[in-house]
């Protein structure tokens, strides 16, 4: 469930098609998910890194998965910026996704990332969030939030090289964990690169 209303672009003068994703990359693709897509995020979402840094969303088999993106995804994209992409390889193979999301707790849009373990230390993930932001600047948004575990620093450095800076320590309602509030504002430097 969405809990807008957050601080959504003011200067947002195009209506959002269901073609509005991020760009491609020249190795990757980026889509909106589909329930098509559950076994995918069976495996992401039971994965250790995940469940260490994310944490258990209930999902347990592939009913749980189609009832997870028809809940928790899909709703996103009816509002403008927002939402979870998932990202493919160029063959079709998905390796993760990347997002715009409304959290409860915070003021701003939070902007996440998550991949498959065998895709780690490749750039996929900075190659796709590059791509999210560039979406979420073309959507109008002029600052995000994201939020980790300390504890979580391959997180945290990818965040610091997207231009995040760290904030602090904050709780969100229903995660009892703290968690590094980190802010990315636009600026020309980050908008010419």
């Amino acid at each position: 469930m969405l809990h807008l209303p957050l601080t959504l672009p003011t200067n947002h003068t195009k209506a959002m098609s269901i073609a509005d994703v991020p760009d491609a990359t020249p190795r990757l693709s980026i889509h909106r998910c589909t329930v098509e897509d559950a076994p995918f995020f069976l495996e992401l979402l039971n994965s250790p890194l995940w469940l260490q840094n994310i944490g258990d969303r209930g999902v347990y088999n592939l009913s749980d998965a189609r009832r997870y993106i028809r809940t928790k995804i899909l709703p996103a994209y009816k509002h403008p910026g927002l939402g979870n992409w998932l990202v493919r390889l160029k063959d079709g193979t998905p390796i993760g996704c990347v997002g715009v999301y409304d959290r409860p707790g915070l003021d701003l849009p939070d902007f996440g990332f998550a991949f498959l373990e065998a895709y780690h230390g490749r750039g996929y993930a900075l190659e796709a969030a590059r791509t999210g932001i560039a979406h979420a600047i073309r959507s109008g948004f002029t600052e995000l939030l994201a939020i980790t575990l300390p504890s979580n620093e391959p997180s945290i450095r990818l965040l610091k090289k997207l231009g995040f800076a760290e904030e602090e320590i904050i709780h969100i309602p229903k995660d009892p964990a703290p968690l590094l509030k980190l802010r990315w504002i636009i600026s020309e430097d980050k908008t010419s690169g």
